[in-house]
């Protein structure tokens, strides 16, 4: 896996964003993750993140808003080494425009500020509330209740597989205690002389 791959999105800018998306600012899944602890990399309040969210989650926001955005999906959170396997990624994104674009749709949001709901401004805006703002977002994406429900049948079938083989193995064990010792009815032992 090379970790220089990078995605567009949308595909059609592509060519524009080679050379701009390196001074995005960056989301790591780890910043939005209620699992992990701050060391860990969390950078938002555990009420508002999400479990395991993926790179493809982030990206699937951004995308239903119409941000431009680039995914590098081989990269590896410095500060969770664990992320590096398990949930590898991160998301380059174009703050500007995600400001101007939740400006334009009047969108309100209770948990941006620890104040009352407002209407967001460009002064006011930060990353950390971009942060929350998507973490809101990811459980109500298409994407992210497929993947969900999918890891949650294979937990169940995962279990009930479990299950079979433990009972698979009290039954083979009953049977083993139960059954007669076959062989001659003579005692073993030193032969006389």
């Amino acid at each position: 896996m090379d970790s220089t791959i990078t995605r567009f999105v949308p595909d059609s800018e592509s060519f524009i964003l080679t050379t701009a998306h390196k001074s995005y600012p960056c989301i790591w899944p780890s910043y939005m993750d209620a699992t992990k602890s701050a060391k860990e990399g969390r950078r938002i309040g555990q009420e508002c993140c999400v479990e395991h969210p993926s790179v493809l989650d982030i990206s699937e926001v951004l995308d239903r808003f119409g941000v431009r955005h680039a995914v590098q999906p081989y990269k590896g959170f410095p500060r969770d080494v664990e992320s590096r396997w398990d949930n590898p990624g991160r998301v380059l994104y174009d703050f500007a425009q995600m400001r101007d674009k939740l400006d334009e749709e009047n969108i309100v949001h209770v948990n941006l500020s620890n104040d009352d709901s407002s209407k967001l401004e460009d002064s006011s805006f930060t990353q950390k509330q971009c942060w929350k703002f998507i973490a809101s977002k990811i459980d109500d994406m298409p994407g992210r209740k497929l993947r969900v429900l999918q890891a949650e049948q294979h937990e169940e079938a995962e279990k009930k597989k479990s299950r079979e083989n433990a009972r698979m193995r009290a039954i083979l064990n009953s049977k083993k205690t139960a059954a007669p010792s076959v062989g001659s009815s003579k005692k073993k032992g030193k032969k006389k002389k």
